[in-house]
C-alpha cells in the first residue's frame, strides 16, 4: 500500500482540507497529484472493483471540499482515514447488495452456496466487530484491514503507541473469546440423545 498519505503530517494535511474546503483549486490539484493514489489504493483494497474505488474516492475528495469550518479536526489523518472507511465499507456493503440482488434466479440456484457463504461470512465479520469500542474498532481496521504497522496506526489515531499495542492486543483477544463462543454454540453436545 502506498504511504504518501501517511508521510503527510497532521497539520499540513490539516491545512489542506482547510484549503480545498474554502475553495482553492491549486491547492485541491496539488492534493489530488500527491494523495489520491494512495487513497485510491486504500479505498480498492474494500470494494475490490475499479468502478466503486473511484466512485468512493469522488465522495471522500468531495467530503473534502464540502467539510468548511464546521469545526476543528484534532487529527487530520484520522478524521481522513475514517471518511475514507465509512464510505468504502458503505459501498462495499451496497455492492454486495446489489450483486446478490441481481441474479436472476437460475444464476442464484447455481452459486447460492457461494453466494450464501458470502454474506455468511461478512456477517459475521460485522456481528464480531461489534464486540469492540469504537478505538479498538479503529485500531483493528487500520492494522487489519489498512495494511498498517502499530506505529503508524498510533501516529494515525495519536494515541501513544504503548496504549495501541495494548488496545489492539486487548481487541484480538476480545475477537478470538468471540469465535470461541461462537463454536462452542456451534457445536452438537454430546449429552444429547438422537433417539
Amino acid at each position: 500500500m502506498p504511504l504518501e498519505l501517511f508521510s503527510v503530517s497532521n497539520k499540513e494535511l490539516a491545512n489542506y482540507i482547510k484549503e480545498i474546503s474554502s475553495g482553492n483549486e491549486e491547492v485541491l490539484e496539488e492534493f489530488y497529484r500527491k494523495y489520491t493514489q494512495s487513497m485510491y489504493t486504500m479505498i480498492y483494497s474494500y470494494v475490490k472493483s475499479k468502478e466503486s474505488a473511484e466512485e468512493v474516492l469522488q465522495d471522500v475528495l468531495m467530503d473534502i471540499v464540502t467539510y468548511g469550518f464546521r469545526k476543528p479536526i484534532k487529527n487530520a489523518k484520522a478524521w481522513l482515514f475514517k471518511v475514507i472507511m465509512n464510505a468504502s465499507v458503505k459501498k462495499a456493503m451496497e455492492d454486495k447488495k446489489q450483486q446478490t440482488e441481481s441474479l436472476s434466479e437460475s444464476e442464484y440456484t447455481i452459486c447460492d452456496d457461494y453466494v450464501f457463504s458470502m454474506i455468511e461470512e461478512s456477517i459475521d465479520q460485522l456481528e464480531s466487530i461489534k464486540c469492540l469500542t469504537p478505538t479498538e474498532q479503529n485500531c483493528v481496521l487500520l492494522s487489519v484491514i489498512g495494511g498498517l504497522k502499530l506505529p503508524e496506526v498510533s501516529e494515525i489515531m495519536d494515541i501513544p503507541y504503548e496504549k495501541v499495542r495494548n488496545i489492539y492486543y486487548y481487541s484480538l483477544k476480545k475477537l478470538r473469546q468471540y469465535y470461541e463462543k461462537e463454536k462452542f454454540y456451534e457445536q452438537p453436545r454430546s449429552d444429547q440423545s438422537f433417539a
